[in-house]
């Protein structure tokens, strides 16, 4: 339920900043028909939900991801191979290192699994195929799809408000005023507030951006960062929550898989390696992740009640 609860708020997100951003240029003065309307609307949608496809490669070109050497890659191809077959999957997967000392593991793209040397290091390999069987459930769910989807969709709230950030700043400066005071360790500018001069400033301002009819749409770029700003915290929150919700469900496909004993050795492992983060509070607003005791007690009621599926009911008299 939480995989199309989470495609259900990233597919109204990425309409929403579509829609708004339309309204935007027709409030501006910019003529957008129907036909050319629906079309904008389409192709962004395709857009970000194809973007794990666009730039996949892009960002492990700049992240700090390598191929593995030999012996990695035996490692790897190992685990994958074990988790592909109890899982039934068959197609072709990129597995890459994280050259970092933290444990950390991810799924990113459509075929794209990262483990980091210090778990390849670390991970006897049964706990490593816990570790793959957890990221390949992302992949095979689609959950990377839709985290890039709704990246992609921040990405252009984002580049508006800078927009409107840089008028703002252009605005503010001319409320001051610099002078050059001549010392003996040479010139020093000291500058100092001018309303008057900003008033002025500002008033040009306006009257220049009325005069090529783009006052009405600094006003609704206005209008809509100022409502993003308020959204974006709210399916933020939304996202955070789901997401935690498929790190539960992913946990759980480990364990269909049979790989929920080796999962929960290595988070366990994680949790005695550093201190965790406990705070309920902090958790609900700001982690992608729940507390890790959490996932580790739910592995152990998974187990618990595979266990005793398992086991074989007396029969009557016995």
């Amino acid at each position: 339920m939480s995989r199309y609860l989470r495609i259900a708020l990233v597919l109204f997100y990425v309409l929403l900043t579509i829609f708004c951003c339309l309204l935007t240029l027709i409030l501006s003065g910019v003529y957008i028909s129907e036909r050319t309307g629906w079309s904008i609307v389409t192709g962004w949608t395709l857009y970000c939900f194809g973007s794990a496809w666009l730039f996949t490669d892009l960002h492990l070109y700049f992240a700090r991801i390598r191929q593995p050497i030999r012996a990695e890659e035996e490692q790897l191809r190992s685990a994958f191979t074990t988790v592909s077959r109890n899982a039934g999957y068959q197609r072709r997967i990129c597995l890459r290192v994280i050259e970092t000392d933290e444990w950390n593991a991810f799924a990113i793209g459509v075929r794209t699994i990262a483990v980091s040397k210090a778990m390849l290091r670390d991970l006897a390999p049964n706990e490593l195929e816990g570790v793959i069987a957890h990221e390949l459930g992302h992949l095979i769910s689609h959950d990377t799809i839709i985290a890039a989807a709704y990246t992609q969709a921040r990405l252009l709230t984002y580049w508006l408000g800078f927009f409107l950030r840089w008028i703002i700043r252009v605005l503010r400066n001319g409320f001051w005023v610099t002078h050059t005071i001549w010392t003996v360790m040479g010139p020093v500018q000291i500058a100092r507030r001018s309303l008057f001069r900003g008033v002025i400033w500002v008033t040009l301002a306006v009257l220049l951006l009325y005069y090529i009819r783009y006052l009405y749409g600094i006003i609704a770029l206005t209008v809509f960062v100022i409502l993003f700003a308020i959204l974006n915290r709210v399916f933020r929150f939304l996202d955070l929550l789901l997401s935690r919700m498929t790190e539960y469900r992913q946990d759980a496909y480990a364990q269909r898989l049979g790989f929920g004993k080796d999962l929960h050795d290595v988070l366990v492992k994680l949790a005695e390696k550093n201190e965790q983060t406990v705070r309920p509070y902090f958790i609900v607003f700001n982690s992608s992740h729940p507390i890790i005791y959490n996932r580790i007690r739910r592995l152990e009621q998974l187990e618990d009640e595979a266990d005793r599926r398992r086991t074989p009911k007396p029969r009557a008299g016995e």
